[in-house]
C-alpha cells in the first residue's frame, strides 16, 4: 500500500455535508404512522430524534419527528429506489437513482421534485451524489467499473473518471480540502483527488461493500463496513483501533449491513441497519441504532409498518420541522 499524502481533516455532519432543471407534479405524500415504531433509551432522559431517511426496499423519502409523531411523512420516489440522501440548506435532499442514471433533488416543504439530471446509459448505475459547498455535483456510478462524474452548479458535465480496477461503489463524500472518500472492492477504501487520481487505498478487514467513509479529527477515517455488520475507525495505516457492532449480535439486535451513518454533536454515532431488499425485511430486525463512542447502544428505532430497509439517514434534530 502506498499512500501519498497523509490527512488531518475534520468530519463534517452528515447533514451538512452533502443536477437539467426540472420541475415535476407535485409528489403526494403519504401520512405516516404516528406510532408504532419501538425505540431503546436508556438513563433518566428519553432520546428523541428528527430523522430523514431513504427507504431502499419500498422506494420512499421518509420524516419521522419523535418529539412530533403527528408529522411523520413518507414519499414515493418515482423511477426509485434511491441511494445516498444528503441534506441541502436544511430544506432539500439530495438522492441518486440507480435505476434512472442519475441524481434528484426534493423539496422537503412540498415533498415535489426541484431538481434532476438523468442519463440512464451514460450515468447507469448512480448510487453516490454529493453536493458541494460551491454548487457543484459529484455522483457515483458503479457497473463493469466505478465511474465519478462532476457537474457545474448549472449540471453541466465537467469532468469524467474510470476506475477499471474498482468494481463497486455507494456513497462518496468530501474532505474539508477538497479530496474525495468512498468504499469499494468489498473491503476497501479509496480517496480520490479532484483530478481522478487515487491518493489513497486501505483495507477494512471483515468489511463486504463499504457503504460510507469518513475521516475524523484525529486523521482516521470512519467506516461503515457494510455486510461485515460493524462500523470501524482505522488509523492511517489502515489498522482497526475501534469497532462498533459486530458480531454475534447483543440480544435483541441484528447487524445484517451498516449503511449511512452520522456522528452526532455529543460523540455518538446513529447509523442505518439495512436488512434486506424486501418490502417485508423489516421484520428481520431494527432500521436505525445510536453508538455511544465505547460501543454501547442507547436508541434503536424500528416500525415494521411504516418502513421497510433503511439503509441511509440523516439526523434533523437542531432543524425546524422540514
Amino acid at each position: 500500500m502506498k499512500i501519498h499524502r497523509v490527512l488531518r481533516v475534520s468530519l463534517f455532519p452528515l447533514a451538512v455535508l452533502a443536477s437539467c432543471l426540472v420541475v415535476l407534479p407535485a409528489l403526494r405524500a403519504a401520512p405516516a404512522a404516528a406510532a408504532g415504531g419501538e425505540s431503546a433509551r436508556e438513563g433518566e432522559a428519553a432520546i428523541r430524534h428528527r430523522l430523514l431517511m431513504l427507504d431502499e426496499s419500498r422506494s420512499q423519502l421518509i420524516y419521522v419527528d419523535e418529539f412530533e409523531p403527528g408529522k411523520n411523512w413518507a414519499v414515493k420516489i418515482e423511477g426509485g429506489p434511491a441511494w445516498g440522501v444528503q441534506l441541502l440548506d436544511g430544506a432539500r435532499a439530495l438522492v441518486a437513482i440507480p435505476k434512472k442514471g442519475g441524481f434528484r433533488e426534493y423539496d422537503l416543504k412540498t415533498h415535489q421534485s426541484v431538481r434532476e439530471k438523468f442519463d440512464a446509459k451514460r450515468y447507469s448505475g448512480a448510487v453516490g451524489a454529493l453536493r458541494l459547498p460551491d454548487g457543484r455535483t459529484v455522483l457515483g456510478c458503479e457497473g463493469k467499473s466505478v465511474r465519478i462524474f462532476l457537474f457545474d452548479a448549472k449540471d453541466t458535465e465537467v469532468a469524467a473518471w474510470n476506475f477499471p480496477k474498482v468494481k463497486s461503489l455507494r456513497q462518496i463524500r468530501q474532505t474539508p480540502r477538497g479530496t474525495l472518500l468512498f468504499g469499494s472492492n468489498t473491503d476497501r477504501v479509496f480517496e480520490i483527488s479532484m483530478e481522478g487520481e487515487i491518493l489513497r487505498e486501505l483495507q477494512v478487514p471483515g468489511a463486504k461493500y463499504n457503504y460510507q467513509v469518513a475521516e475524523l479529527p484525529n486523521g482516521n477515517l470512519l467506516a461503515a463496513a457494510g455486510y461485515g455488520g460493524f462500523l470501524a475507525e482505522l488509523d492511517q495505516g489502515g489498522k482497526i483501533v475501534r469497532r462498533w457492532g459486530g458480531r454475534p449480535e447483543p440480544e435483541g439486535l441484528r447487524y445484517i449491513f451498516m449503511s449511512q451513518f452520522q456522528v452526532l454533536e455529543n460523540g455518538n454515532i446513529l447509523v442505518a441497519t439495512w436488512t434486506g431488499h424486501g418490502h417485508r425485511d423489516s421484520d428481520k430486525g431494527q432500521q436505525l441504532v445510536e453508538f455511544t463512542p465505547d460501543g454501547q447502544v442507547v436508541w434503536k428505532w424500528h416500525d415494521r409498518k411504516l418502513a421497510g430497509s433503511i439503509h441511509s439517514v440523516v439526523v434533523l434534530d437542531n432543524l425546524a420541522q422540514p
